[in-house]
């Protein structure tokens, strides 16, 4: 039986003194799936902040649960509308206010 390799580290992105990072095993945090979430780190204090999920994988009982996680494959700040915005390995994009935390398909 084939193996679905991991995804490869997203670079985290810096503003100001926060640093927002892809963890991409979330289920081993508890989040309830691999993939898609953003998480917020204080860089002085090293703390996460929070962690949002941009979107939600409906894992399919009959399905490998590997064959169906999706992860977010690049993050970027948009300094024009102060949006966070990432890339999963389906295509799909997503902004992120990192203020309210809000997260809307592009």
């Amino acid at each position: 039986m084939k193996k679905i390799a991991g995804p490869e580290d997203v670079d985290p992105v810096t503003v100001g003194g926060t640093r927002y990072e892809v963890p991409h095993w979330g289920k081993t945090m508890g989040l309830g799936q691999n993939g898609g979430h953003v998480s917020a780190v204080d860089i002085a204090s090293g703390k996460t902040l929070w962690t949002v999920a941009l979107y939600k994988i409906d894992y399919k009982p009959n399905m490998e649960a590997d064959k169906q996680d999706s992860f977010i494959v690049s993050l970027e700040f948009d300094r024009a509308t102060s949006r966070l915005v990432a890339e999963n390995d389906r295509g799909r994009r997503f902004a992120l206010d990192p203020f309210s935390h809000e997260a809307t398909p592009l």
